[in-house]
C-alpha cells in the first residue's frame, strides 16, 4: 500500500466501514419489526363492573344510574387494529343492542360508529406501549376533545378504561371504567 494515498474512510477494512455496516443492518432490521405493540392479553369476553366504575355522564361519578345497561365487550385483533364488539342490555329494552367498533390503529381519522347512538365519528387510534389510545371530538351544544386509554391490570384480569374530556365549563372530566373477565356470558 502506499503511504502518500489518502485511505478513503469507507475502504473495507476500516473501521467506519464497519460502522457504517453494523448500523444499516441495524436500521433494516428494526425497519421490519411490527412498530405496533398490541397486547394480545385484550382478547376475550369482558363485563362492566358496574361497582367500581363511574356513571357515564360527567357530575354523576358517585352516583349510579337506575337501570344502568350491563355491558359487554368482547375484543378480537385484527392484525394490529382491534376489533370490539359492544353489546347493552337494560331491564326496560326489549332485546340487547350491539355496536362494532374496528379500530385501526395507524393514528389516522377513521370512521368508528358511536357505542350509544351507531352514528359514525371519526376516531384515531394507536397503541402506546401495550395500550390502546383512542380520540375523537363530540357535538353537544359544545365540542369536546375525547381521549381513552384501553390497559390492562399487570395480572391481566382488569381491562381499564380512561377517558379524558371536558365539560360545558371547561373542567377536566375524567371517568374510569373497569372490565373483569366475562364467567358467563349472557
Amino acid at each position: 500500500m502506499n503511504p502518500s494515498v489518502p485511505r478513503s474512510p469507507i475502504a473495507p477494512g476500516h473501521r467506519a466501514f464497519a460502522t457504517i455496516l453494523c448500523a444499516t443492518r441495524a436500521v433494516a432490521w428494526f425497519a421490519g419489526a411490527p412498530a405496533a405493540a398490541q397486547d394480545e392479553r385484550m382478547v376475550g369476553i369482558w363485563q362492566k363492573d358496574l361497582q367500581r366504575s363511574d356513571a357515564d355522564w360527567p357530575h354523576r361519578h358517585d352516583r349510579r344510574l337506575p337501570n344502568a345497561a350491563d355491558i359487554e365487550l368482547d375484543i378480537s385483533l385484527d392484525g394490529e387494529d382491534v376489533v370490539m364488539v359492544f353489546t347493552s342490555r337494560r331491564r326496560d329494552w326489549p332485546t340487547p343492542r350491539t355496536t362494532t367498533a374496528h379500530y385501526i390503529t395507524d393514528n389516522k381519522p377513521n370512521p368508528v360508529p358511536d357505542i350509544d347512538s351507531g352514528t359514525p365519528r371519526d376516531v384515531r387510534a394507536k397503541w402506546r406501549k401495550r395500550k390502546l389510545t383512542v380520540s375523537y371530538t363530540i357535538k353537544f351544544p359544545f365540542e369536546a376533545d375525547i381521549q381513552q386509554i384501553w390497559e390492562l391490570s399487570k395480572d391481566g384480569e382488569n381491562l381499564l378504561l380512561t377517558r379524558f374530556g371536558r365539560t360545558e365549563q371547561g373542567r377536566p372530566d375524567i371517568r374510569k371504567n373497569y372490565f373483569v373477565r366475562a364467567t358467563a356470558v349472557q
